[in-house]
């Protein structure tokens, strides 16, 4: 009866925190619009006023130019004499007579800025993505590597391995080549519709043999789909609530705020953070589960997807 009280309270505060979200995000995009219409309403009062100018200075200019003609006809049934002497000023009239500039427009184009959660992520993809790699020395045993090591595979037949401290025995998992130890970093990965995944980082000193101590949990910080239950696992495991099934995964690490936090790259939402404090490098983590379907690091080019 506790557990199901907790499921219930949980469930409720998810309810209100994503009613929430979506009252700000009604209202932000609400007066978006609203601000929107007024710029283009605005812009589109001042063409038009520089139109209608445009349109009297070129009225002018005809009225002039026929005013001109008019005159060059009456000087012209004068004395040879007489039309000799005026038309130079005519003349002069007419070479100083400039025709005004016609006003072209092109109306701008406005376009919705979405609030933060939504275009934090864009700007992520574009200043830290970088490529990540597998490194094929810590793959259990029944992970299949690809060539480009941009790939990797559950089989049942246990691949020939060289037996070394850093592979991975227990359990079907692999780490990245790359190391942080500072900076900012970005990567994708695709889960598509394997029905078990784990990504995340994890500090290079985990155990690799035998059943994880919990000690180990608090050395990596990973989200992962495990019996159709999205799960946010550190120390403490956190029951994720997602409206939507991601299968393309943004993990980024900014290592000296402490921050991991991972994105749905499907409809660019936000999933999960964890603020921690790090104290040696940490490594991309992909744990394959049991599945035969493959789970695949995005090249830099797809990040632009």
């Amino acid at each position: 009866v506790s557990a199901l009280n907790k499921l219930r309270e949980r469930a409720e505060h998810q309810r209100q925190k994503l009613s929430s979200e979506f009252e700000y995000l009604n209202q932000f995009v609400e007066n978006e619009q609203q601000a929107v219409i007024s710029k283009l309403a605005k812009e589109e009062r001042d063409i038009e006023r520089k139109l209608n100018e445009n349109k009297r200075a070129f009225s002018n200019h005809i009225s002039k130019i026929k005013g001109l003609i008019t005159e060059v006809a009456e000087k012209s049934m004068m004395s040879e004499v007489k039309l000799l002497t005026d038309i130079k000023s005519i003349f002069h009239r007419c070479e100083s007579l400039k025709s005004p500039a016609l006003f072209s427009f092109r109306l701008r184009k406005e376009g919705c800025s979405l609030p933060l959660q939504f275009s934090a992520l864009k700007k992520i993809r574009q200043k830290f993505r970088e490529e990540v790699t597998l490194d094929p020395e810590t793959a259990h045993p029944n992970l299949l590597v690809s060539e480009d090591k941009k790939c990797v595979t559950f089989v049942q037949r246990e691949e020939l391995v060289h037996l070394n401290p850093v592979r991975f025995m227990a359990y079907p998992v692999v780490l990245g080549s790359e190391g942080f130890s500072s900076g900012r970093h970005y990567w994708e990965v695709r889960v598509e519709d394997k029905p078990e995944w784990t990504v995340g980082v994890c500090q290079d000193s985990i155990s690799r043999k035998g059943k994880w101590p919990l000690s180990s949990l608090s050395r990596c910080w990973m989200i992962q789909l495990h019996n159709g239950v999205y799960v946010a696992q550190c120390t403490v495991p956190v029951t994720l609530w997602l409206m939507e099934k991601p299968t393309w995964i943004g993990i980024y690490l900014d290592y000296e705020l402490g921050e991991i936090s991972f994105y749905s790259v499907n409809d660019r939402s936000h999933i999960h953070s964890f603020m921690d404090t790090f104290s040696e490098a940490l490594k991309p983590y992909f744990g394959i589960g049991y599945d035969s379907k493959p789970l695949t690091i995005c090249e830099v080019a797809d990040c632009e997807g």
